[in-house]
């Protein structure tokens, strides 16, 4: 699932990763053109040895080991959101619906009116037996049969959706924004407007909902009303959601140089490490932080500190990473492939 969990944490316990002399090579091509080419942004979901990748060309899966193409199907749509693995099948959201596919072939299940008319941060989120869409609104379908439970109307576009205890949207459009919080059975909760101009998913804990705006504001909401703990300013133009553990909030540096560490409940800030643009998310991964630079690669970081662990010195990642099989998985933001770095003994 994008974020990692339905709360979009970006948050994993410590696992294996590739040296620093691990090099990157295309894994898949499933863009926007049959020659690559495009835009899309969005990182392959990944269980059980599979990767499976949504495009515009194709939804595919492929085989993690030998990286052979498993299955493929057309879409028929635009696709800029990633796959989410639950229930036993694999749910795609492209521009106008959504489908849920079997996992060992790609034949269809169910699809539905509906899809997400954001990028990669609208990416639906798998809760028991629900699937949470950004349809412009958000919708939320039974998991079975892709029947729609309930909807419900904002006034901004959703941008992402995260549930915890309840359903949070950050949305924006024509200049303005807003987050507001659902009841896990569609019922309004709180609405505000504080956050501004929101085109990513919010992130929840137990008590706070963080939110970043466009501008570079990140705005920390009690969960409880959605009144404002605290704001800090960060880099602007991040459209990705931040990392969140061990009191930390991680923000990417988006349209600035900087990924910057916040104190989770002061908003003080803690470290900087300059990374030059960014198009991804961050990712917590155990005491370290994924941290990409957009032209300069991936950096491993020291949670606590900010320093430089490690350095993947690879070009144009533009999705945030994916963590499986001690390998990283990312999606180029120039042409659309997804690269995969791993260790290749000699």
């Amino acid at each position: 699932m994008y974020g990692y969990d339905a709360a979009h944490r970006s948050y994993v316990p410590s696992r294996g990763l590739p040296p620093a002399t691990a090099d990157a090579h295309r894994f898949s091509q499933t863009g926007t053109s049959r020659n690559g080419g495009g835009s899309t942004e969005a990182p392959p979901a990944i269980g059980d040895g599979v990767a499976y990748i949504a495009g515009d060309v194709r939804i595919e899966a492929r085989d993690i080991e030998t990286e052979e193409r498993l299955w493929e199907i057309d879409p028929e749509d635009s696709v800029a959101t990633s796959p989410v693995l639950a229930c036993g099948v694999v749910y795609v959201t492209t521009l106008n619906e959504t489908l849920a596919l079997d996992p060992t072939d790609g034949s269809v299940v169910w699809r539905a009116e509906g899809g997400a008319p954001g990028d990669v941060s609208a990416s639906p989120v798998a809760v028991d037996d629900r699937l949470y869409v950004a349809t412009g609104g958000v919708a939320a379908l039974d998991a079975e049969t892709g029947s729609e439970r309930w909807h419900a109307s904002t006034e901004h576009v959703v941008q992402g959706v995260a549930v915890d205890d309840r359903v949070y949207v950050g949305a924006a459009s024509n200049g303005s924004g807003e987050v507001a919080a659902f009841t896990i059975d569609g019922d309004r909760w709180w609405r505000t407007t504080e956050p501004g101009q929101v085109y990513t998913t919010p992130v929840v804990t137990e008590n706070t909902v963080y939110a970043v705006s466009k501008t570079g504001t990140v705005t920390a909401l009690a969960a409880t009303d959605g009144h404002v703990r605290w704001q800090e300013s960060v880099e602007p133009g991040v459209f990705q959601p931040p990392a969140l553990a061990n009191d930390r909030i991680v923000v990417g540096a988006g349209n600035g140089t900087q990924t910057i560490a916040l104190d989770a409940t002061t908003g003080e800030r803690l470290w900087t490490y300059e990374t030059g643009v960014s198009k991804s998310a961050p990712v917590v991964v155990g005491d370290r932080v994924l941290a990409t630079g957009a032209n300069t690669g991936i950096y491993l970081l020291d949670a606590a500190t900010g320093d430089r662990v490690r350095h993947w010195a690879t070009e144009n990642v533009g999705s945030q990473p994916v963590v499986a099989y001690e390998r990283l998985f990312y999606r180029a933001w120039n042409v659309s492939d997804v690269f995969v770095i791993k260790d290749t003994p000699a």
